[in-house]
């Protein structure tokens, strides 16, 4: 049994042990037929019986390895795996005729062994015993040593689940269904005592399997027998002849065994696509089925028909479909007896119901003809009940076929509802789901007005009331459904109050059936209108004389037992239709029916929740209060003292009130978990509602309007509360749903601040409630995950900005602290009672906590420091630097488990053969699950480490001893130095580089569809932070391909995530990279420089991308692969800029757009990279793709340029200024190989900017003030070549003079302030003499050079040259 346990776990676990297993199975068994022969010969009877019951238990294990770790089922191991079968085969038959019934028992559970082996490997591994095998099955098959009714338990299994409604009440869903089962199948023999086969306690339960295991071995041998001879083969007329040859109850038990198998042939054929046979097999098959088909046996009626159905499906020939169809006939209007009707009318069905194919009109007439005369044969209500069964299926699978048939269908339900007595309840189910059939075939057609759709409408609810009228609780259930269906298609007809009434009536019915019914309707009805149905509810309650209560209905008419009524629940009057339901919840056992609950409850949830705030939450905290020692919580002052008294924290929130009463008495625990769930949907629902329920002031404001408003911001105690409670229970499941509603208040309520105390948030008065809610979490006695969940409640307490006080911070610091301690105490500080994947589990909580924690306190202190020069001591910073050498030495190998983790298959021999520092090797792909979910902020935060000490190693060695399980160098050179080498400080650098970078870039480019937003910006941010210091960026820029590589796997990045902030981080990232290789050129320049003397100039190497020659090779060329990226942002926003989609050679003149505000920052943000990459080339380099870029850029400005009040610019046509700018000032434009040539290109920009002004006047809504300020931003950075040629100086001052004579003053003064810019700094004096002269108006003036100068100031922030220029003009 040890072996079987082990073996049932996952595949990584039993591969490292799977030779030594095999061993053990090869030494159970015999090698060879000799060494068998010679086994027989020694022994006596109880050797025997040992040995089978040892070689039972092998075949069980080999069983259990085979079903459990398909995985490892390689053809090495089949192979080791094939020898014993044969000998286990013929082991099979010899033993028991030699030592007779003193083996008996033994040799059962022997053959059940093996057969249930047999059954899970592929039949061609045991090719070459078949003929044993197939001898041995129909031996077992046709024995009969037990009895007819016992073998019953083979049938269900093998018949349609739909038709097993029309056999027995017994056999249909009730709560008692486990003894009803046994007492109808098993014919009073015991079902499911584990002493019939002890190793059942392993193994999980089949669904849909409804019989108790284990069974007794006589039985459990005939049932491995049945399926493993649908494995192998059928010798059908072999078995057809031992029916023949034996009589009375014998045959009926053979037949059953054979048809059972037969049944089970079929099904496997089905599901595997295989073919029967010839004709030989199909005859004998055939002759079976219709012995069994006109069986006195109702189950084995119905397991015929449904073998019937199969037969056709598996032949797959339209001629013998037919001839079967026939067959049925035949028999139909022949037959007079009860069983022949009954079995063939049900044939008929099941061949429509798998082969609609048969469906022609006129298989369809005589087969609706038949049905018709057998369901109103009122002599026999069990041939009524088969044969409106089998119409159902035949309504069902005939589609619109059957509209044709419609009205007689409907006339003859609505004439044998009418005339058949209520006492024959099974023929009123079977014209309950005929109704149900029309309805759906029916469809939206029921809507319609015309005459004929409103009587066949009319007709329905008149059914659906006559039904619902029966006492029986199966056929109201049936009318439910049917009323159900009419709603969907015609909900304007159906009267929605007494639907509601009906529901409410019957929602705690006894009848399981009738419950899951009512829930069924109830949750569709609530989908579309929740509001009315529980209006309905709660009107009807308060109308009605006795109080409404699931357990006391209020139309004791319409309650077939009312006197059977369970115990009294919250009645709906006081907790309306919503607390009747998580009444019904807190007792219902059946699954099914507790999903349709929940799911009921969700959607009244989502539709009601926030107009009904205070209800639901009302509700909620009934449920979570209801078993609680506490009912109460006190607001804890924000100012009070708590100076490490842990009773303070718990005091706060376990005032009792013992004087109110909950309409909830001790609900469990899955219950009270559904509540907590519900408010945090609850919460999630307000966020896309009102802004209000997240601003205090604005609630109390609308509050104070009207007292009816309701907000979530003001029921923040009641949320604290309720989470306390949730997360201080002693329900391991509930404790994790306080936890989570917890941290999901945290997370909403966080920054909403506290208007009555300026600089505070309103979460800081519970502060007090916070830490006592945690603190029983970090117990010794908590379970990992709880303790996981509580890591991260409390890493988003701290990181939340909540707590600004040392003191109240370091209490709840001080429970990450404990859980760190407990990490590097190891393995065995940590609890013996779960696996090892539990304890990763628990040990990467903590790190992500801590990681978080860290990363807020990094980012904190970086900007701390950027404001005011140095780091601050004080506050959080200071409690997480004590431990942050421990902490990066266990990131760093956490980092590095994931890393070897993730590998490929092919590389698994890298792993460490006996784990990382916190799995082992058995428990890795369990573990992994655990690294998926923590390793992005654990990277974050090690890389905000290690850009915070510069990429400095400081002592390689301290700590290594802290680690849990130090068995592999999992800290990069931290392990112990003993026995290794140790490494230079910049090979430790290096490694923990290439290990972020090679992490973040093998997630990010492959990016599974499950990868989380926080995990992508955690990984991009940590990109970032790496980037920030100089050494990382030295190593990015020296390796072009490696910049080439991470810039192909941004722009995989952007193009599969349409997020703005992911694709914002990814440029940022790109920028970075930019720079690195600006460094890299630079420092190579300089270094030339250096090396050759300023006298060697002339002869100095070409540095940056082009060389001498200028060409940039895809694929090789950082700088085309950042303009692939640039071009994909620049044209996702702005398509006109790509000639291709606008048809044009050059930007399409149309209407200028104002982009997104998240639009607008990807722009700036590409514009900026695109004004640096110039500096990354070459001279000839940057010649070659300076057009692009002007291109872009110039693009930019012309369909982002829209007028704006008061003459503003937008962000978009500011940051292309800019950019054009940093453009026309690169050195690159004065440099001596590329003057000419960026001269020309300057030029014919500016004359593309010129060409966008509008002289016609049909754009009027292009900004004069974009285009002045572009024109300018050229006269003041490019050199004066550019613009003092004669045709663009005319056509210059041309738009100038043209916008001074506009008589907008905004652009007036501003087209005069610029103007004087350009007169000043880049024309000469003559033209202004010119251009004065020919202007007498503007003789007086020159008072626009002072806004000249200020508007200088104000757009292009000169430098000192340019102000020596302005004062000379």
């Amino acid at each position: 049994l040890p072996l079987l346990v082990f073996l049932s776990r996952c595949p990584a676990v039993v591969s490292h042990h799977l030779a030594r297993v095999l061993l053990l199975w090869k030494c159970v068994f015999p090698v060879s037929p000799k060494d068998l022969e010679t086994e027989k010969s020694r022994g006596d009877s109880f050797t025997w019986q040992v040995t089978l019951e040892g070689r039972a238990g092998a075949l069980c294990a080999i069983k259990s390895f085979v079903s459990r770790c398909g995985d490892l089922l390689t053809e090495e191991v089949i192979q080791r795996l094939l020898p014993p079968l044969p000998c286990a085969v013929d082991l099979l038959s010899s033993v028991l005729k030699t030592y007779g019934s003193t083996l008996k028992t033994s040799s059962v559970v022997y053959r059940q062994r093996l057969y249930e082996l047999l059954n899970l490997l592929p039949p061609e591994i045991y090719e070459g015993n078949l003929s044993a095998i197939l001898k041995e099955l129909a031996a077992d098959l046709t024995a009969s040593e037990i009895q007819v009714a016992a073998s019953t338990f083979l049938l269900p299994p093998l018949c349609h689940q739909d038709d097993l409604v029309i056999l027995s009440p017994l056999l249909q869903e009730t709560d008692h269904r486990f003894i009803e089962e046994q007492l109808l199948l098993g014919n009073g023999i015991a079902c499911g005592s584990l002493e019939y086969d002890p190793y059942s306690i392993y193994e999980k339960d089949i669904e849909g399997d409804s019989v108790p295991k284990p069974l007794p071995p006589i039985l459990s041998v005939i049932n491995s027998a049945v399926k493993l001879f649908g494995v192998v083969c059928a010798h059908v007329g072999e078995l057809l002849d031992s029916i023949k040859h034996t009589k009375g109850a014998r045959q009926q038990i053979v037949q059953l065994h054979v048809v059972s198998s037969l049944s089970s042939f079929l099904k496997y054929l089905a599901g595997s696509k295989g073919n029967l046979g010839p004709e030989e097999v199909r005859r004998p098959a055939l002759a079976l089925l219709m012995g069994a088909l006109e069986s006195p046996n109702p189950l084995l009626r119905c397991a015929a028909a449904e073998a019937w159905a199969r037969l056709a499906q598996v032949v797959d020939d339209g001629a013998f479909t037919a001839a079967l169809a026939q067959v049925s006939f035949d028999k139909l209007k022949s037959a007079r007896d009860v069983v022949t009707r009954t079995g063939y009318s049900l044939a008929l069905g099941s061949l429509h119901r798998y082969l609609g194919g048969i469906s022609s009109s006129q298989h369809l007439n005589a087969c609706v003809g038949i049905l018709y005369t057998l369901s109103q044969d009122s002599t026999s209500p069990d041939v009524q009940t088969w044969a409106l069964h089998s119409l159902s299926l035949i309504i069902d699978s005939a589609g619109p076929l059957y509209h044709m048939h419609v009205e007689p269908t409907l006339s003859l339900i609505i004439m044998l509802l009418l005339n058949v007595p209520p006492t024959h309840a099974e023929v009123h189910q079977s014209l309950g789901r005929c109704l149900d059939a029309l309805i759906t075939t029916l469809g939206p057609e029921l809507q319609g007005n015309s005459t004929s759709i409103s009587a066949l409408r009319t007709s329905c609810l008149l059914g659906c009331a006559v039904m619902q009228d029966n006492p029986d609780c199966l056929v109201q259930a049936q009318a439910i459904s049917c009323l159900q269906q009419l709603h969907m298609f015609a909900p304007r007809h159906v009267n929605l109050s007494s639907l509601v009434s009906c529901l409410c009536v019957n929602l705690c019915s006894p009848y399981l059936l009738l419950r899951r019914a009512v829930l069924a309707c109830l949750r569709q009805l609530v989908q579309r209108e929740a509001a009315e149905v529980s209006g309905h509810a709660v009107m009807l309650a308060k109308d009605s004389r006795d109080e409404l209560t699931p357990g006391n209905s209020f139309l004791s008419s319409a309650s077939p037992f009312p006197s059977a009524s369970p115990p009294a629940y919250a009645n709906i009057r006081e907790v309306g239709l919503e607390g009747a339901l998580l009444t019904l919840l807190d007792k219902e056992t059946d699954q099914k029916l507790c999903h349709d609950i929940k799911e009921t409850l969700n959607h009244m949830l989502t539709s009601m929740a926030v107009d009904k705030l205070s209800f639901w939450l009302k509700l909620c905290k009934d449920v979570l209060a209801a078993s609680a020692d506490f009912t109460t919580v006190t607001c804890v002052d924000t100012m009070q003292e708590e100076e490490g008294d842990k009773g303070d924290d718990a005091s706060v929130l376990t005032t009792r009130n013992d004087d109110k009463s909950y309409p909830f008495t001790n609900p469990r625990w899955a219950t009270r978990v559904f509540a907590a769930e519900c408010v945090c949907r609850i919460i999630n629902q307000c966020e896309n509602a009102h802004s209000a329920h997240f601003d205090i002031a604005l609630a109390q404001e609308m509050r104070k309007r009207d007292s009816r408003n309701d907000f979530l911001v003001l029921h923040l105690a009641d949320l604290i509360r309720m989470a306390f409670m949730a997360a201080t229970d002693h329900s391991d499941q509930l404790r994790l749903s306080g936890l989570e509603t917890l941290l999901v208040v945290i997370r909403r309520f966080a920054s909403i601040p506290e208007p009555e105390f300026p600089g505070h948030v309103i979460l800081e008065q519970y502060q007090a409630n916070v830490g006592a809610a945690l603190r029983p979490a970090f117990t010794s006695e908590t379970p990992p995950d709880v303790i996981a969940k509580a890591c991260q409640v409390c890493s988003a307490w701290i990181a939340s900005g909540v707590v600004s006080d040392l003191n109240d911070l370091r209490r709840v610091h001080q429970l990450l602290v404990s859980s760190l301690t407990k990490i590097q105490a190891g393995k065995e500080a940590l609890s013996h009672l779960y696996n090892e994947s539990a304890s990763t589990m628990e040990i990467l909580a903590v790190l992500k906590a801590w990681a978080e924690v860290s990363a807020s306190t990094f980012i904190t202190g970086i900007s701390e420091s950027v404001r005011n020069g140095s780091y601050s001591s004080d506050g959080l910073l200071d409690l997480v630097h004590t431990d942050l050498g421990t902490l990066s030495r266990l990131w760093l190998a956490a980092l590095q488990d994931f890393a070897l983790l993730t590998l490929p298959s092919e590389f698994a021999s890298q792993l460490p053969v006996e784990g990382g520092a916190f799995y082992t090797a058995e428990t890795s792909e369990n573990a992994k699950l655990h690294y998926y979910n923590s390793w992005a902020l654990i990277l974050h935060a090690t890389a905000l480490w290690l850009t915070s000490t510069g990429f400095v190693v400081a002592d390689p060695d301290e700590g290594a001893s802290h680690l849990s399980r130090p068995v592999t160098p999992t800290s990069m050179c931290q392990g112990s130095s003993s026995g290794a080498t140790v490494k230079s400080p910049e090979d430790v650098c290096t490694d923990r580089f290439h290990l972020i970078l090679g992490i973040s870039v093998e997630f990010l480019c492959s990016l599974r569809s499950d990868a989380t937003m926080e995990s992508i910006t955690a990984c991009l941010h940590a990109l970032q932070a790496l980037l920030d210091v100089p050494w990382p960026r030295s190593k990015i820029g020296s390796d072009q391909d490696l910049g080439i590589e991470l810039l192909n796997v941004l722009h995989r990045v952007i193009l599969t995530r349409e997020s703005p902030s992911i694709q914002l981080a990814s440029l940022e990232v790109v920028r970075q990279i930019i720079c690195a290789a600006q460094e890299h050129v630079k420092e190579k320049r300089r270094s030339a420089e250096v090396d050759d003397g300023a006298a060697e100039k002339e002869t100095l190497p070409e540095f940056g991308e082009g060389k001498d020659t200028g060409g940039l090779v895809p694929g090789k060329s950082l700088v085309f692969a950042t303009l692939e990226l640039c071009v994909c942002i620049l044209v996702r926003q702005l398509p006109e800029l790509n000639p291709k989609l606008t048809g044009s050679p050059g930007v399409k003149a149309t209407k200028p757009q104002m982009l997104s505000e998240d639009g607008s920052r990807l722009v700036s943000a590409a514009l900026v990279i695109l004004s640096e990459l110039p500096a990354v080339c070459s001279p000839e380099g940057s010649i070659s793709i300076l057009p692009t870029i002007l291109y872009l850029t110039i693009g930019v400005l012309r369909q982002t340029a829209v007028k704006l009040p008061g003459g503003q610019l937008s962000s978009t046509v500011a940051a292309s200024l800019q950019a054009l700018k940093g453009i026309l000032s690169s050195p690159m434009a004065r440099a001596e190989k590329s003057h000419t040539a960026w001269t020309d290109l300057l030029r014919s920009a500016l004359t593309t900017i010129l060409d966008y002004w509008d002289p016609d006047g049909t754009h009027p809504e292009l900004d004069e003030i974009s285009l002045l300020t572009a024109i300018t931003v050229f006269i003041l950075s490019t050199s004066p070549e550019v613009t003092t040629i004669p045709c663009l100086q005319k056509r210059c001052i041309e738009k100038f003079k043209a916008t001074l004579e506009i008589k907008d003053p905004v652009v007036s003064v501003f087209s005069r302030e610029m103007f004087v810019i350009g007169i000043c700094l880049g024309f000469c004096k003559t033209f202004l003499c010119d251009f004065i002269g020919s202007n007498k108006k503007y003789q007086t003036k020159f008072f626009i050079f002072r806004f000249g100068a200020i508007s200088i100031l104000r757009v292009t922030k000169p430098n000192n040259n340019d102000l020596i220029l302005w004062s000379k003009g």
